[in-house]
Formats: C-alpha cells, structure tokens, sequence
C-alpha cells in the first residue's frame, strides 16, 4: 500500500475553483402591519401573521426588524440594559391553532444574552441608534414624552434560530402568526411615577423575501421530495421563587425535549421584580449561592456540584462553556465592567477622592443588588445593579455546539428534570428563572397537510 500522502496545490492556485452564479431569483423589502390594530399601549399584544401561498418565496431572517415608535407619556423611563427589547415580555409563534414557541419573560433573557455577547462598543453605537442600548451605564437610555423610532432585529424565536442557517418557505397553507406581548412601564424600566402609558405607534415588520424562479423552486421541491425540514434552536422559561434565610432550594424544571442542550439559571431580587423604580430584567444577583448542579432522572449534571465561591469563576466558567465560547480570547460581553467613574477618572479604581469606595467593581458576584441606579460618568454615579448569570451544559462532546452535521443534547423525555442549589442563608427573596435551551423540528410537509409541524 503507498502510504506516501500526494502533494497539493495552494489555493491560491485553484483557478478551476470558482463562485458560481446563483439559480434565478429576486430579493425585495416587504413591511408587514400588525393584524390587530397600528396603536398599541403597554400590556397588549401585536399580532403579526406572516404571509402564506407565496410560491417559490422564502424569508431570511437576518434580515427582518421589528419597527415602531414609542413614547413615554407623562414622565421619562430610563430603559434597562437591552434597551427597546425590554418592552417585549412574552413572544408567541403559532400556526393552524398550533403553538410553535413560547417564551414568558422574553425581556429577561435577552438582556442576558446580550450581556454575554455584546460589547460596551456595540452598545454604545450600533446598539445605541437601534435599541437604544448604552456602553458607559448600567442601562439603556431614557424615553421621553415624545416619539423615538427603533429598529429591532427580530431574534431569539425558532425561525430565526435555525441550525444551519434555513431560509423559511412562505408557501405553507396557513400563515405563522407571531404575538408580541409588550411590557408596562415597571417592567421595561425605571421611571419617577407610573402616571403615562407606553405608547407604540406605526408597528411594522420589515423583512427581506426571496423568491424563485419557477424552474429554480421546482429543483428545490425536487430536492426535498416536497417537505422542508430545518433543525432550530428554540428556549423555554420556568420559574420559581426562594425565601430570605434559605439554605438549600430545589425546583422541578418539567423540561420534556429530545434534545437539552443547556439550562441558564437566573437570580433576581422579589422586590425589584415587578418595581418600576428598579431596573429588572438586568438586576441579577448571586444571593448567597454555594453551589448547584441540574439532575435528569437522578444523574447529576454536571457529575459534581458548580462551585460558586469567591468572584464566581467556576460559574461563569460554566456559562461560557454552556455557550461554546470558553475558549474564545475574542469574547465580547458586559457581564463585568466598572459602572460609573469616580473623581481621578480611572474606572478601574474605585476610591473617590476621600478614598471611600464608591464603585461596584464586582458586580457579577453581588450577593444583593438593589438595582436602583445604572451608574454615570460622576465619582457619585456608582450602579446598584448586579449581573451574575450562570448555566449548566447539557451537551456531549461530540457536537460541542458547534456542528453542522449534529446535534447532541441529553433527551428529558419522560423524565424529571430539578434544579438543587445549595446557599449560604440567603440575604433576600428572590425570583429564579431557568431557560432551557433546546433543539426542535420545524417541518413544512407540501405533500401532506401544507402546514407547519414542530417535534421536540
């Protein structure tokens, strides 16, 4: 056998490798008006149906954002840390008077993901002009009695979740119909009063459509013998409440999925939850946590308990790993950042000029947090507000997340799923929310019922 391995050329070389001409097509930018009505206050809820019998035309939804004016009546509201997306509380997909997703406390995970995975730069300039997020804070910006527009990219739902990357067909028999409940003025963030409604006005869904030549839809059909499968990440929120002094808290999850992949464990303090004069969705506390694991059926995962001593490095060493990025240099997050500077202008030492400290530098490993102030560029601005976050990761090794030929998550089908964290007496009542992220089915079958169907 000649084991002697052949030579090759560079790339650089490869001139018979080239791009090739995509099949015959049309892209064109569609904006899709709420079903329900154009004016809209806090507590209500939009219905946005997709279009459907659109032969040969897909959506992407990387490039689809939610658009609307709002306004805070009476009083400004300082938003919390995820800016516009805190006025989104609860996010519904349903088609064929079939639930797709749904995910309360929809609020509350985006501003943990986009604490993980965006920058103070980002905050503080993309995000800025679209959400109205802030770098320099601990929050995002203040709303006033007059109309700002935002654009929302739409994420964080299946169809926009899935893995790879799949364009959705529009040609199902019967529309997908999102509905977006929106916040109250407590929830979304910190104002002086609750006397004004949040106003939303010109709601509107703008999205890019593709569609296919008839020769070019008619291969794909060919291709998929007329049913489109596509794998999606979709999230499912439990929630569960502790009380001050406690020593050891256990909540029974009732995640029924094929495929767990992570489970996200948040900590907020009882009497900031729903308290329009604290900043909610981002005050995040450890509350005297020691340590904690996530069991299925009796097996603990992982095999032994998350230490959460000290500044918490095994916890968010373990949400890192949750998210595929532990070894990734280039992370970006805000999960740890001085909030405020005081009066020698260096954010990373926090004595004012009386060598009083005045600074939160810590605060992901914040037993309590009062969540009442984001912080200024002022020796007497310093944050309140916690940050901590952790999760536990329910993959193997063989996928790691990351490909895109697998997908291995452990299957809690038919089994009890508990969370048990041990703790030092705890200081405060708290709200534990857990975000079980898993994978689902999305199918749209042509040849049968000509709707969508999801398995888990």
């Amino acid at each position: 056998m000649n084991n002697i391995m052949s030579d090759a050329f560079s790339e650089s070389l490869a001139y018979p490798q080239q791009k090739r001409r995509a099949v015959a097509s049309r892209s064109y930018r569609v904006k899709i008006n709420p079903s329900n009505g154009q004016t809209f206050v806090g507590g209500q809820t939009i219905n946005i149906d997709m279009p459907s019998n659109l032969a040969g035309t897909y959506c992407n939804w990387n490039q689809c954002y939610l658009k609307f004016k709002a306004n805070s009546q009476t009083e400004a509201l300082s938003l919390d840390r995820c800016g516009a997306y805190g006025f989104i509380e609860r996010v519904q997909c349903q088609t064929a008077g079939a639930q797709i997703f749904d995910l309360p406390n929809w609020n509350v995970l985006m501003t943990i993901l986009m604490d993980g995975d965006s920058s103070q730069s980002y905050k503080a300039g993309v995000g800025n002009i679209l959400v109205g997020t802030r770098g320099d804070i601990q929050a995002g910006e203040t709303l006033s009695n007059s109309d700002r527009v935002y654009c929302l990219p739409f994420v964080l739902h299946p169809f926009a979740m899935t893995t790879p990357h799949r364009l959705m067909p529009l040609f199902s028999l019967s529309p997908v119909q999102f509905k977006i409940t929106l916040s109250s003025k407590a929830l979304a963030g910190v104002s002086s009063a609750q006397t004004g409604a949040l106003n939303f006005t010109e709601v509107e869904l703008v999205c890019v459509f593709t569609e296919l030549s008839p020769a070019a839809q008619a291969q794909v059909d060919q291709m998929t013998g007329g049913v489109y499968n596509m794998l999606a990440s979709s999230y499912q929120n439990v929630g569960s409440t502790m009380s001050v002094g406690a020593t050891v808290h256990t909540a029974n999850l009732g995640i029924s999925v094929s495929s767990l992949e992570r489970v996200i464990v948040c900590h907020r303090p009882s009497a900031t939850v729903a308290a329009g004069s604290a900043f909610n969705l981002g005050n995040r506390i450890k509350n005297s946590l020691e340590s904690y694991s996530i069991f299925i059926n009796g097996e603990q995962y992982p095999a032994r308990p998350v230490d959460v001593s000290g500044k918490a490095a095994e916890a968010l060493a373990e949400f890192l790993l949750s998210d595929h990025s532990l070894v990734n240099f280039d992370k970006q997050s805000t999960i740890q950042v001085a909030h405020g500077v005081n009066t020698s202008g260096d954010p990373y030492n926090n004595l004012d000029g009386a060598g009083v400290a005045d600074l939160p530098l810590e605060p992901y490993s914040l037993d309590t947090a009062a969540g009442t102030s984001a912080g200024a560029l002022t020796a007497a601005g310093a944050s309140n507000i916690g940050s901590f976050i952790t999760a536990v990761e329910t993959e193997t090794g063989l996928s790691d997340g990351k490909s895109a030929r697998i997908y291995s998550g452990v299957s809690t089908i038919s089994s009890t799923v508990n969370y048990r964290g041990v703790y030092a007496n705890t200081s405060v009542a708290a709200q534990l929310d857990f975000f079980a992220q898993f994978t689902i089915m999305l199918s749209l079958n042509m040849r049968g019922t000509g709707v969508y169907a999801v398995s888990v």
